[in-house]
């Protein structure tokens, strides 16, 4: 086997190389602690503290009301404040049931023509056609005036149609209806009857327990499902718009956002360069400002699509966390500092989302781990920041001389601890990943180590294969000469020996004549 002479060179230029990137590795980046200052200080500008406040109308309960923040009051719009108005009016007012009952007297009337006999449905017994049979909502009519979902997703029309529902109202007689009144149908059958103590209604009046489950459950369903499906049209029609107009005002605050701080970093470029080089006129000022407007113009231009991604991005976020405030809203009421934070939280699941699954070029898992810590330690901070400006708010309203501007110097205070909380965190962040490529460029410095050795040794092993095949070339060699030499030898000791016995008969011969 012979190995090539360019394969021994070759190795010896990769060793070299490695050496040299050894050798020629950067080392650990310092922290450009007025660059993250910059940063910090315009994304606070542009962050909830800064333009949001001016973009978004966070209020408490969100803004589309559900039916647990109704109860309690919270409303989000005018309309809704109406609403829940006449519900309180309801559950004291004195109940005009006559509209819910107009449709009776007709409906008594025509149904009496067409039987001979009324089915007393409580009691299983037939009654006469008179004035004793009357009709009886099961679901009482009154209940569903003064039920929270019919006034939050009903008119008093729907209302109407919903207690006059054919399975929410059954035949029964004067008396039962009259004792029954407005009360819940199963409590007042379980209930002891007022002349007799000693039994319930339901057995003072013969009523069947088995026709008043079946009645009530059939009834019940049948108004839950109206009046749920009055509040879900309602919400999602309103979920529609408001999710649209926050889903733009999230896009709209992301690219504008981009906008700006594209332009504020050029304009403290432009200040640094026009301190360097020294004031000199205000006309040479505003041309600075114009072509640096001019710059950001162009810029827009040849990264629109970036800006479209982020606006996208933005709008998504919008969507999901006005969703997400509408379905914490069904269970607990959240304060107008929440909503800011679901959304902030969300856009940052958000971004987190699209940098796992499509992360930029040339981006290392560990930088992707990096930026989404990152973005969720921001959206962190920013809750925190949020509840200490409600906190900090609430307590200067305790002191009268700073109550008319509790709320401005409680924003620009938490601003300021947010800007410089989340400076800190960037530092912190910073020196991590100082610490984790430190740790990598070790790695990486032990592996083309080993890799330098593992050169060197194969180095030595061609070498050695080498000088192996010349020692074996070589003994072939001497062999074969060797072997060579010795037939000539051979041969010229027969030449030598049949000389010698050509003489010694000559010699003889000689003799022989001479004798």
């Amino acid at each position: 086997m012979r190995y090539p002479k360019e394969l021994v060179i070759e190795i010896d230029d990769r060793v070299e190389l490695l050496l040299q990137e050894i050798n020629s590795a950067p080392p650990g980046q310092t922290v450009d602690v007025a660059q993250s200052l910059r940063s910090v200080v315009i994304d606070s500008i542009l962050g909830p503290f800064g333009l949001s406040a001016t973009v978004f109308d966070d209020r408490e309960g969100g803004n589309v009301t559900t039916v647990h923040n109704f109860e309690k009051g919270v409303t989000a719009n005018d309309g809704d404040a109406a609403r829940h108005e006449a519900y309180v009016l309801a559950q004291s007012e004195t109940f005009n049931r006559k509209d819910y009952e107009a449709s009776l007297p007709a409906e008594r009337k025509a149904i009496f023509k067409q039987v001979d006999s009324i089915d007393n449905h409580y009691t299983r017994t037939d009654m006469a056609k008179n004035g004793n049979a009357v009709r009886d909502h099961v679901v009482s009519a009154h209940e569903i005036e003064k039920s929270s979902k019919g006034q939050l997703g009903q008119t008093r029309e729907e209302r109407v149609a919903t207690a006059n529902k054919g399975e929410n109202k059954v035949w029964t007689d004067r008396s039962l209806n009259s004792s029954k009144r407005d009360d819940d149908l199963l409590e007042w059958a379980n209930r002891s009857n007022a002349q007799d103590p000693s039994r319930t209604n339901a057995e003072f009046y013969g009523a069947d327990p088995a026709r008043i489950n079946e009645a009530y459950g059939r009834a019940r369903r049948a108004v839950d499902h109206a009046q749920n499906l009055a509040v879900l049209k309602k919400q999602a029609s309103e979920f529609a718009i408001q999710g649209g107009i926050e889903a733009g005002k999230v896009a709209f605050r992301q690219v504008l956002g981009l906008l700006l701080k594209e332009l504020a970093e050029g304009v403290i470029h432009d200040i640094k360069a026009l301190i360097r080089e020294g004031f000199q006129s205000l006309k040479q000022l505003a041309e600075m400002l114009r072509l640096r407007i001019k710059q950001t113009i162009a810029s827009f231009n040849e990264r629109w699509a970036d800006y479209l991604k982020e606006g996208a991005m933005g709008g998504l976020a919008g969507f999901l966390s006005n969703l997400a405030t509408l379905l914490i809203n069904t269970l607990i009421t959240t304060a107008k500092h929440v909503v800011t934070i679901i959304r902030e939280g969300t856009l940052a699941v958000v971004k987190s989302v699209k940098l796992i699954v499509s992360p930029d070029p040339g981006m290392t898992a560990s930088e992707v781990a990096y930026e989404v810590l990152g973005l969720l330690s921001g959206a962190l901070a920013t809750a925190v920041g949020l509840a200490t400006q409600e906190a900090l708010a609430k307590g200067l309203m305790s002191v009268p001389l700073l109550t008319p501007f509790a709320n401005e110097i409680a924003g620009v205070a938490t601003a300021l601890l947010s800007g410089t909380a989340g400076l800190l965190v960037v530092l912190a962040f910073d020196h991590i990943k100082q610490a984790m490529a430190f740790r990598r460029k070790q790695h990486a410095d032990i592996h083309r180590g080993q890799a330098v050795t593992l050169l060197r040794i194969q180095r030595t092993t061609i070498m050695i294969a080498a000088a192996h095949e010349y020692v074996a070339t070589t003994h072939d060699r001497l062999q074969l000469t060797l072997a060579n030499d010795w037939a000539e030898i051979e041969e010229t000791d027969a030449v030598t020996d049949a000389a010698i016995d050509d003489y010694g008969n000559a010699v003889a011969a000689l003799d022989h004549l001479l004798a």
